[in-house]
């Protein structure tokens, strides 16, 4: 890759658009599965470095949060220390921790506390909502934009998130393996901005050349809505974790990202370009 170094990707399956891609990037790709050991351990022979991103948004039988974010960050971690590996970067999240509300940040503050008991030297990193190529929020939000003459928005709308460009991301952990500042720290990163979602909505709505008012729908509607979409469907479009998540501010301090990084994040409506 630029910087000289070989890229070995565990992946679920051979074959998909995603591991083209990688191909393309002339990574080498291993189909196997976070949350079988040996698999894991084999993606890692030959590494100086594990960088883990396996992460999950809703629960669904065999993959739930305990398994995917807390077993599996485990599992990754007893693979690094197997090859010896000098690094091991996390991607965790913002408003992960121990008192945390919903599951999804619970269990990534228990997998960030296994990272930081292993010995292996880390850098964690808490984004706030990436966009990107194939972003699952972006994409929703697209749609709801081309084909709603109004797009729904939960509640009031004026809760905030700090958008940051997978570019942005990716730049933050590759910088993370070439600084020993970084060596056993802590990052939540995000972009230059803190944006309400109605905001959100009004930029990438522009961006798309459409304009588009917003409709908002009150809690009380939506949280019976969250919670049969949990029971009734196998990919829910919301749960009551997402939606618990959601209403509460995700913005954080960007000072060290710039500082210690050198990554100065884009602005979300430049980024969607």
């Amino acid at each position: 890759m630029e910087d000289g170094h070989e890229i070995t990707c565990l992946v679920r399956s051979e074959g998909s658009e995603e591991t083209w891609f990688l191909d393309g990037l002339g990574a080498e790709t291993i189909a196997g599965d976070i949350t079988i050991p040996e698999s894991v351990a084999l993606a890692a022979e030959g590494c100086e470095a594990i960088i883990h991103l396996v992460g999950i948004i809703f629960e669904r039988r065999g993959a739930s949060f305990q398994q995917i974010h807390v077993e599996g960050t485990r599992n990754a971690l007893a693979a690094a220390a197997r090859v010896g590996a000098r690094r091991f970067v996390h991607m965790s999240a913002l408003g992960t921790g121990a008192g945390a509300t919903a599951g999804y940040h619970r269990t990534k503050w228990a997998a960030e506390e296994d990272v930081r008991a292993s010995g292996i030297p880390y850098t964690i990193f808490r984004p706030s909502i990436i966009y990107g190529p194939g972003s699952e929020f972006i994409e929703m939000l697209k749609g709801q934009i081309r084909r709603l003459p109004a797009v729904p928005v939960i509640g009031d709308g004026n809760y905030r998130l700090q958008p940051i460009s997978v570019f942005d991301v990716a730049a933050c952990f590759s910088a993370a393996l070439k600084n020993e500042r970084a060596i056993d720290k802590v990052y939540e990163i995000g972009g230059p901005a803190a944006l309400s979602y109605n905001d959100i909505v009004a930029t990438l709505s522009a961006a798309m050349g459409k304009k588009r008012r917003l409709v908002h729908v009150p809690l009380a509607m939506i949280r019976p809505v969250a919670w049969l979409s949990e029971k009734v469907q196998k990919k829910p479009f919301l749960t009551r974790d997402q939606l618990n998540m959601l209403l509460v501010d995700n913005v954080c301090d960007i000072r060290a990202m710039r500082e210690e990084l050198g990554v100065e994040p884009v602005e979300f409506a430049e980024g969607l370009k």
